[in-house]
């Protein structure tokens, strides 16, 4: 059986285009793999968060996944700094980069300049082979992302067939799966960027999925549109009523064709008021499961720890096969 992986990191709050661009693939496929979600601490520490913080968001990630429906007779759910092979690879990948490549990556180069002068960087510049190591480390056939998160499957597969050629078939190199319905849910405040889970609690263009959904539904309400009064599906002409689509398409279970057709004669304001509706019953469906998981914290810690044992009988097995290959196991 191949194996299909995802992380996200425990920083900023899951949001729903977290859930569109990658959740909800996983869960609909998670019993035709062999499924692994890895909590991605240690790539949460590219910024300084409060310890206490990271700790509370590792629990509430874990009850978010299990709400959403994550099966755990199916799928190894724990955290990636419980299985330090993850690093241990990483190091190991790093030396089939060189420095420049790793400064022209997308997201450095962008994410660098977010940064102040006394910010230190590293951890960012060296993100691309860490992440290639926590997929290669498992021979992941298929790895869910957004699309924001190509360059880094496709640097992935760079370095993987690298070390295949250096050293002989060694990993399995992966292919990303990119919905192909929202894979970038937009901002609803500035439909040109992304929806980030980065971004600040009172950003009125980010739908967290915790939020209050009365809180949402104003979000919705306020999203910026355009002067036309139609409704069809064209993000350069019309991103904010594309992206509202979008976010329908997946939550009706239908195609832009098809979602585009159903409110094509809507008002701007009905279809605000039906995409409010229909976002926050899905949003209160989740949020029931959530707190009732979440409440739990010692059922939380042993899934993440019975998750991190069998993830790291894999992992080691790898890593001897690999400490084999270059030569550094006797």
């Amino acid at each position: 059986m191949k194996t299909m992986i995802t992380g996200i990191r425990p920083t900023g709050t899951i949001t729903l285009a977290n859930y569109i661009g990658g959740i909800k693939k996983f869960i609909e496929q998670q019993k035709e793999y062999k499924s692994l979600i890895f909590i991605a601490d240690i790539h949460g520490l590219t910024t300084y968060i409060e310890p206490k913080e990271i700790r509370n968001n590792i629990l509430d990630i874990t009850a978010l996944y299990l709400a959403c429906g994550i099966d755990l007779e199916h799928t190894i759910i724990f955290q990636q700094g419980d299985v330090l092979e993850h690093c241990n690879l990483g190091f190991l990948i790093s030396f089939q980069c060189s420095v420049g490549e790793l400064s022209r990556m997308t997201q450095y180069k962008s994410k660098k300049l977010e940064l102040a002068k006394t910010d230190k960087d590293m951890g960012l510049f060296i993100y691309p082979t860490l992440m290639a190591a926590d997929i290669l480390l498992y021979d992941a056939s298929i790895v869910p992302v957004g699309e924001d998160q190509r360059t880094h499957i496709e640097k992935t597969r760079d370095l993987g067939e690298r070390f295949n050629k250096v050293y002989g078939k060694t990993f399995e190199l992966p292919e990303y799966q990119i919905p192909k319905i929202g894979a970038k849910i937009m901002n609803l405040q500035n439909p040109k960027v992304k929806m980030s889970k980065s971004a600040p609690k009172n950003d009125k263009g980010t739908i967290f999925i915790l939020d209050d959904v009365e809180i949402t539904k104003k979000k919705i309400m306020s999203a910026v549109t355009d002067n036309e009064g139609k409704i069809y599906f064209d993000p350069e002409r019309k991103p904010g009523i594309s992206n509202l689509l979008s976010i329908m398409a997946v939550i009706d279970n239908l195609s832009i064709e098809e979602v585009s057709d159903k409110y094509k004669d809507y008002t701007y304001k009905d279809f605000k008021i039906e995409v409010a509706d229909k976002v926050s019953k899905f949003i209160l469906n989740i949020q029931d499961k959530f707190y009732k998981y979440r409440n739990d914290e010692d059922y939380l810690k042993k899934v993440l720890k019975e998750g991190a044992n069998k993830a790291r009988k894999l992992a080691s097995k790898k890593m001897d096969e690999v400490r084999k290959t270059i030569g550094l196991k006797l």
